[in-house]
Order: structure tokens, then C-alpha cells, then sequence
């Protein structure tokens, strides 16, 4: 029973059931869209999630003010100096903005996220014409693994803080622990929307390659053919034998690809240009969507992992500062809280930097391809892919200010090792 049950969640036969994780967050109103499994089969604005997110962002908002006015905050129930207030205040006005930048982008931008499903399953027609299917259940896999991990890292985390501050003898009030509580679950229900979106767009782009890699493969194999001719010279021998060394790739993960891309690989060239142009689109307004969210986010946590090693640090200097039965609470929950930021720089980062990746193969393969081909027609294509691919790279940036790839993480260990040396 359990198995068969098992087996109708996890089947996906098309983009839409391998979004299912995704829509469940429209609960929330951070993911304002619907998908209509009419035979139609289109992606639908929400007004339910609509209303929701809005209702969402009151609550948070007010809580914020309730607290606020009372004057409590969690740094504030360990101990209070003026840094610690100037800190608070911060990412009090740090936390709203981020918020609210949050609700508006999926509120006022959520067309957008529409479009880029709908572009999707554009991409996916054109693939279906190559004969070629993606992976649908393995995507739903990875949205329910992704979603089931976020959802247990935010609670084990909010659990084992208000635990900590429970045996630290802190009661924190409703409000306060709300405030401190909604933007942690708010930031990694946007991650969760990044991962997925990204991760669509780089098993597309995988299966990009895996086109061009066949083509490939099939001018290898005219080469050991023509190899093996006993019309060919000695001489002729070694110059095949000497490029197909040079050209032969690392294998690569194989899909159901057809006769279709081998007997007219010109068209088949034709069709990847469309569809690397899509892809392209796509990117560029995923980009857009979570710009200014992610910026949010990576600001927030830069703050709170420099704040968090601030109020350690001068816990460590000034031990005086806390009541002995906190010290040893006061530090887990500081750690845990700067752990799960870098966390999420880390997801971010990743989720970017894999999909950036996967699309920069395409390249390689091309140009190998016209290192062995010498057909007139497939290499015009081909020089007309070369150049689409030269000017039109993936690439995720927060707001145009910096990248999101790995080259982040290293500013963050840089920021790290200053602000201790400093110290």
C-alpha cells in the first residue's frame, strides 16, 4: 500500500507534476500561481496565494511594531551595550527591508515567475520534436528532496534556538520570537523558489549538451569508419588517428536520444540555437525575479554573520557580561544562527554556480565539433552557434552588484578573516 502510494506521488509525466512542491508554498503567498491540469495544461496567476502573502506580510509586519514598541529582541535578553542596540537596530531595518522586498517581488513581480514556467514548457515542445524527453521524476525527486531538507533544517533549527533559550531562562514573548522566527522561514521558502527554478534551467541545458555531444560522437564514429577504409593512405591513418585523440570528450550521462539528431544534425544544430536562446531568456528573468530578493537575503546574512561574530567576540572579551548558566547557551545559539545564514549563501551560491556551469559546456563541444566536421552547411550552423554562445552567457548577479557564484563564498571567508584580525 505504502509502495503504490509511493509510486503515484513520485510519477511526473510532464513539467507540471514535477512542480508540485512548488506550488505548496502558495499556501504561504510566496508562490502566487497555480498550474491548470485541464488539457490545456497552463500556469495561472493566484488570486487565494495573492491574498495570502499579503496577510502573510501584515502578520510579520505586525509583530515587528508589537515588539518593537516593547522593546524586546533576542540579542537583548542575553545582554544589552550600546553596539548591541546599534546592532539590533540594524538588522531590525535590515530584516524589514528584506521582507518586504521579498513580498513585492512575488506579489507585484509573480508574472514574471509565470512566464518562466510557461517558457519552460516551450523548451520542453522543442526537445519532444528532437525526440528527446527529460527526467520529469527525477525533477520532482529533487523538489521533494530540497523542500523535505528545507523543512527540516528550519525546524530542528527554530526547536533547538527557542530550546536554547528556554534553558538559557529566557521566556521570549510571541511577538518577538515571531519576528525572529517568520524571516528565517520566509528566506528559505525564496531559496527553495531559486533552487528549483535554477534547477530546471540546468537539466535543460544538460540536455542541451547531450545533443551536441551525439553529434559529436557521430562524426567520431564516421572517422574510426573511415579509418578502417582500406581506401585511406598510411598518411591519412595518422592524421584521423591523431584528431580523433585530440577530440574523443569524457562520456557524459546518456538520455533517449534519437536517429532524428544523427541523420540531420543541421537541423538538429538549428534547434539547439532555439533553444539555448529560450534557456537564455529564462535565465535572464529568473535573474530578474530574485535580483533584489537575493540581494535581501545575501544582505542580511552578511549582517547577521558579522554581528553574530561581534557579539561572540565581546562575549569572549567581557565575560563579565553574561550570567554564568547563559555563557554556554549564548554561544550555541549565536553559532547555530550564523551557521544557518552561511548555509544559505552556500545553497544560493551552488544552485547558481552548477547551472552557470552546465551552460558554459556548450561551448566546448561546439568548437570540437568544428575541429572534425567538415560539412559547409552544419559548420555555417555551427559558427552561428559559436557566436550566439559567445555573446549570450548565463550569469546571476545580485542586482548587477556582485555575482552569485563560488567567488561569493570566498568574499564572505575574506570578510570573515578581517573583521577577526581587526578584532
Amino acid at each position: 500500500m505504502a509502495f503504490k502510494l509511493w509510486e503515484r506521488i513520485s510519477q511526473a509525466d510532464n513539467v507540471f507534476q514535477a512542480l508540485r512542491p512548488l506550488t505548496y508554498i502558495s499556501l504561504l503567498g510566496l508562490a502566487p500561481f497555480r498550474l491548470n491540469l485541464n488539457p490545456r495544461k497552463e500556469v495561472q496567476t493566484s488570486t487565494y496565494s495573492f491574498v495570502a502573502g499579503i496577510v502573510h506580510y501584515l502578520f510579520f509586519v505586525l509583530c515587528f511594531v508589537t515588539s518593537g514598541l516593547e522593546g524586546d529582541s533576542i540579542i537583548g535578553y542575553f545582554f544589552q551595550t550600546n553596539i548591541t542596540r546599534l546592532g539590533d537596530k540594524t538588522l531590525r531595518l535590515t530584516g524589514i527591508l528584506a521582507m518586504s522586498t521579498i513580498f513585492g517581488f512575488t506579489m507585484f513581480k509573480r508574472q514574471r515567475l509565470v512566464s518562466i514556467i510557461q517558457n519552460y514548457i516551450v523548451v520542453d515542445e522543442i526537445f519532444v520534436r528532437l525526440g528527446m524527453k527529460l527526467d520529469y521524476r527525477r525533477i520532482l525527486l529533487f523538489s521533494f528532496l530540497i523542500s523535505l531538507g528545507m523543512l527540516l533544517f528550519n525546524v530542528i533549527y527554530l526547536c533547538v534556538s527557542y530550546g536554547l533559550l528556554v534553558s538559557a531562562t529566557i521566556s521570549p514573548s510571541f511577538e518577538t520570537f515571531t519576528t525572529f522566527a517568520l524571516p528565517h522561514i520566509n528566506i528559505s521558502l525564496m531559496v527553495f523558489k531559486f533552487l528549483c527554478t535554477t534547477d530546471l534551467a540546468k537539466s535543460r541545458f544538460s540536455m542541451l549538451n547531450e545533443i551536441l555531444q551525439d553529434i559529436l560522437d557521430a562524426h567520431i564514429e564516421q572517422y574510426n569508419a573511415l579509418e578502417l577504409s582500406p581506401m585511406h593512405s598510411v598518411v591519412n591513418h595518422k592524421r584521423y588517428s591523431h584528431r580523433l585523440r585530440n577530440f574523443i570528450s569524457t562520456p557524459m550521462k546518456r538520455y533517449s536520444v534519437t536517429s532524428i539528431i544523427r541523420l540531420n544534425p543541421e537541423y538538429a544544430i538549428k534547434q539547439v540555437s532555439n533553444i539555448h536562446n529560450l534557456l537564455c531568456d529564462i535565465c535572464h528573468t529568473i535573474e530578474e525575479y530574485f535580483t533584489y530578493p537575493l540581494l535581501g537575503i545575501i544582505a542580511i546574512s552578511f549582517l547577521f554573520i558579522l554581528f553574530d561574530d561581534f557579539y561572540i567576540l565581546e562575549a569572549v572579551l567581557n565575560p563579565k557580561r553574561l550570567d554564568v548558566f547563559e555563557t554556554d547557551e549564548f554561544f550555541a545559539f549565536f553559532l547555530i544562527q550564523m551557521s544557518w545564514y552561511i548555509v544559505i549563501i552556500i545553497l544560493i551560491v551552488e544552485s547558481s554556480s552548477r547551472t552557470i556551469l552546465e551552460g558554459n559546456q556548450s561551448a566546448a563541444i561546439v568548437h570540437k565539433i568544428l575541429n572534425i566536421t567538415d560539412d559547409p552547411e552544419l559548420r555555417d550552423r555551427l559558427f552561428r552557434l559559436s557566436l550566439q554562445l559567445s555573446h549570450r552567457r548565463v550569469l546571476f548577479t545580485a542586482a548587477g552588484l556582485f555575482r552569485l557564484d563560488r567567488t561569493l563564498i570566498f568574499t564572505v571567508c575574506t570578510m570573515r578573516y578581517l573583521q577577526v584580525n581587526f578584532n
